[in-house]
């Protein structure tokens, strides 16, 4: 009987609730086949879990080898936790988590990268990723790389000065400014700060769509049917970025038709699919930016010169 869903769940929870009350000797992997057997695992079910592990980091590196950074992670994960001991399991999510960082500009990634790099290397001292991970991030600390939580707290500082000295400008000037015109002060930093942050984040999501939209062009030349890749390559190359939403229905649209001629291989697949994957999370951000800097001018009192910008 193969092993129920309920029962890997609970197989998971005792495995990572055993680990973290005795984390300085993790359980070996014999403790942990033990562990499995003492909750009525059977040797064809634990070959099973075994497998999945397999299955899943697999799965991790295909979508590490496409950029796909976030997904990489929760498979590598997944795997790990069935399987903590499994070859460059801990490797694969110190890369993702390197990468990742370096997308994100995050210190809490490039952390975590290190953390997994040196597991790995209590397993494998000579791992080449996470040996190459470690010395990536003791590159990035030596040059004084910030990430974007450094530089919003800076930032944050920055802006703290900024009052300091509106502050005692209003004490000792001789020309005091009113409390009207210190508030649009701020609520002008405030402005340019969600307004730049909103351009960012839409560039990003911009350069998104651009990548997937790059590879996807690999297709065109899979396909026999004339018409279906003229069109299909329109739907690429004269994408309106000034309309996005009916230039995404447009490629979607072609693109379904595509799929339904062209054999696309799982390397192709994973690709395309890691691409709409990071199109969406950027959008996610870029959409949530706006709406704050929009809400933010629609309740100022005094708003000045910022309007609200429309969403691409």
């Amino acid at each position: 009987m193969s092993f129920s869903e309920e029962r890997f769940r609970e197989h998971l929870k005792q495995v990572v609730s055993s680990q973290t009350n005795d984390s300085e000797r993790p359980l070996t992997f014999s403790e942990l086949k033990e562990l499995a057997e003492s909750m009525g695992v059977s040797e064809s079910e634990w070959l099973e879990l075994m497998q999945k592990a397999e299955v899943s980091l697999t799965t991790g590196l295909r979508h590490l080898k496409v950029e796909n950074y976030t997904d990489a992670i929760v498979s590598a994960e997944e795997a790990t936790a069935i399987n903590p001991y499994i070859k460059d399991g801990n490797a694969i999510l110190a890369q993702s988590y390197y990468k990742l960082g370096i997308v994100d500009q995050d210190d809490e990634l490039f952390y975590k990268a290190e953390q997994y790099a040196r597991m790995e290397l209590k397993n494998d001292p000579l791992d080449s990723i996470a040996l190459n991970v470690l010395s990536a991030i003791e590159q990035i600390r030596k040059e004084g790389k910030y990430s974007g939580k450094l530089i919003k707290t800076i930032a944050l500082i920055a802006g703290g000065i900024i009052l300091i000295f509106v502050l005692l400008y209003t004490c000792t000037g001789n020309n005091t400014p009113s409390q009207e015109v210190q508030a649009a002060v701020y609520e002008n930093l405030d402005f340019k700060r969600l307004q730049g942050n909103a351009k960012k984040l839409e560039a990003s999501y911009i350069q998104a769509i651009e990548t997937r939209n790059e590879r996807a062009l690999e297709l065109v030349g899979r396909i026999d049917n004339r018409s279906l890749k003229k069109e299909f390559s329109s739907a690429i190359t004269d994408y309106d970025f000034d309309d996005i939403k009916k230039s995404e229905q447009e490629y979607r649209l072609v693109l379904s038709e595509v799929k339904s001629e062209v054999r696309i291989d799982n390397t192709t697949r994973i690709t395309l699919e890691g691409a709409d994957n990071r199109i969406n999370v950027a959008k996610k951000r870029y959409v949530e930016a706006l709406a704050l800097y929009n809400n933010s001018v629609e309740q100022a009192d005094n708003p000045g010169t910022h309007k609200p910008i429309t969403q691409r």
